[in-house]
């Protein structure tokens, strides 16, 4: 999922070849020096110290652009997350699950080490190479003892880890489940709180269990890095017991040479446990990748937007549905909804009321209408022209839906500071004198639900689009104010020309819309102008 840039890896690799070859310069004098085969005074000191202010220099200057890259590939995957998030059809998305995408955010960040992982990988193999070179050099049957033994503790701790990777996947299971129960409690806090046993069983049965399950098995993870990294130190210093006690005494390694075989393996003991331990960090990359992979794949778009070059048109004279179906397609072949054939004709101007119990398909029907779900079959022509991308009819219709959500900023193009219009609807919907200025931080506070319905339906008309679409949107109004919606607000906007849609129960009010559309069973079953209205339409 992570794409890292050529010049990166260019920048990587000449660091980390030119930190090696300085690091096993600077050994190679404290080597040759303590063995007294370099004289202090030919200045090889002036050396060193040249070599060590090069070496951190260097570091310096890498570890600024390796933040720099870091922090770059971070920023494109969590751009790329927000994109596909964006891009997925709400239908998947209300099908998979919000807490995949927590869980996706948390699997991105882990590849926040994945340059210093690179970095520490080829710093530690380059250095362990020159320096095996240098020991080969010596003594070529001592080195390959040697290298043997380090092989040897490397893949026992490259078994034990890859035994770990499905644990780890587990836990990232463990923590999508953890993010599902997250939500139910901000999304059903007041549910959770008038209910005791719903809260204990919440806790106890899920919460509890989920925490209990996920930390034993973290721990477990944990200690098993824990102690397989102690392998790799202990089995360090029984490396160093077979130079000092072992090779001597059987002739293959010579005892000018064991100060020399330490020395190097004490300062190559660090670059062995990094490339030794980099497989923990390496295993979690492999399965947040993988992870990533299986995300990007389950909420891959089934139908590719096509994007016109022209520009959308801004307004309509007409929009016909014509023989529209759609099916949720749940897993559950008895469960499944099916909404269709569905044939209508909405004109510009017009007032269009929906009706229907629970179930009917009325709010299906808003999702089609709003671009949110793709027809499975019929078409949508716009001034008689087929619609080819759900962009299309986006670009007509502002909405209000029952679940409605103020944005925290202003993702919009109009602007409320010093906006006479906007001044003007706040008087409109009896906000004046809650909302007493002009800012964003006064406008996104928060509200009652009907006032915030009234600011959700002024940020709508704000967009100045042609089409509004409300949703129960008079439900979580006073009788007051429902009244002045049906009998002043609904007659003035259509005076200016906007075609409103909207659900509603209020059959006292049907006669101020032009027609009224009574759906179930998720087919349009009734179709009425206000002449034929009925004092009791259900």
């Amino acid at each position: 999922m992570l794409k890292i840039k050529s010049k990166h890896i260019i920048l990587i690799a000449v660091y980390a070849v030119i930190s090696s070859l300085l690091s096993f310069a600077i050994i190679y004098i404290i080597n040759n020096t303590l063995s007294n085969q370099l004289s202090t005074s030919s200045y090889i000191y002036i050396t060193f110290f040249a070599f060590v202010i090069y070496a951190y220099l260097l570091s310096i200057f890498f570890q600024r652009e390796l933040n720099k890259i870091t922090f770059e590939l971070l920023s494109q995957l969590e751009k790329k997350l927000f994109q596909k998030i964006l891009d997925t059809p709400l239908i998947k998305i209300e099908k998979l699950g919000t807490q995949r995408f927590y869980t996706a955010v948390e699997d991105t960040r882990t590849f926040y080490s994945l340059p210093a992982v690179v970095t520490a990988a080829f710093s530690s193999l380059l250095m362990v190479v020159l320096c095996l070179f240098y020991l080969v050099k010596l003594s070529p049957v001592s080195a390959v003892i040697i290298m043997v033994a380090i092989m040897a503790i490397a893949g026992i701790y490259y078994v034990v880890i890859n035994s770990l990777s499905k644990s780890i996947e587990k836990v990232k299971k463990y923590n999508e489940h953890y993010f599902g129960y997250v939500q139910d409690v901000i999304s059903g806090f007041k549910e959770l709180m008038i209910s005791d046993k719903r809260r204990k069983k919440l806790l106890e049965n899920y919460v509890y269990e989920n925490r209990t399950a996920s930390y034993a098995l973290d721990f477990k993870i944990s200690f098993s890095f824990l102690s397989i990294g102690l392998i790799s130190q202990y089995g360090m210093y029984i490396i160093m017991g077979i130079i000092l006690f072992i090779l001597p005494e059987l002739g293959w390694l010579k005892r000018e040479f064991v100060i020399p075989y330490v020395l190097v393996l004490l300062f190559i003991a660090g670059p062995i446990n990094n490339l030794i331990n980099l497989q923990d960090v390496v295993t979690r990359l492999f399965v947040a990748n993988k992870r990533l992979e299986t995300f990007y794949e389950d909420f891959k778009n089934e139908k590719i937007v096509n994007e016109h070059d022209k520009e959308l048109a801004a307004d309509f004279s007409k929009l016909n549905f014509r023989n529209i179906h759609f099916n949720y397609k749940n897993d559950s072949a008895d469960a499944n909804f099916e909404l269709g054939p569905i044939n209508l004709e909405i004109n510009k101007g017009e007032v269009i009321f929906i009706v229907g119990g629970n179930g009917s398909g009325k709010s299906t029907f808003i999702n089609i209408l709003s671009g949110l779900y793709v027809p499975d079959q019929g078409d949508i022509f716009f001034d008689g022209e087929r619609i080819n991308s759900e962009k299309e009819i986006q670009n007509l219709i502002s909405a209000v839906f029952t679940s409605n959500h103020l944005f925290s900023q202003n993702y919009d193009d109009y602007i409320l500071e010093n906006n006479p219009k906007y001044k003007i609807l706040l008087e409109t919907f009896k906000l004046e004198n809650i909302v007493k200025d002009d800012s964003e931080e006064s406008a996104r506070r928060s509200f009652s639900k009907g006032q915030s319905k009234r600011m959700a339906l002024i940020f709508a008309l704000l967009e100045d689009k042609p089409i509004v679409v409300l949703d129960e949107w008079a439900a979580d109004q006073d009788p007051y104010f429902r009244k002045y919606f049906y009998e002043e607000l609904i007659p003035k906007l259509k005076s200016q020309g906007k075609t409103i849609i909207a659900v509603t129960h209020d059959d006292r009010y049907f006669h101020y819309c032009d027609k009224l559309l009574k759906f179930d069973y998720g087919k349009i079953v009734k179709e009425d102008v206000p002449a034929n209205f009925q004092n009791a339409y259900f």
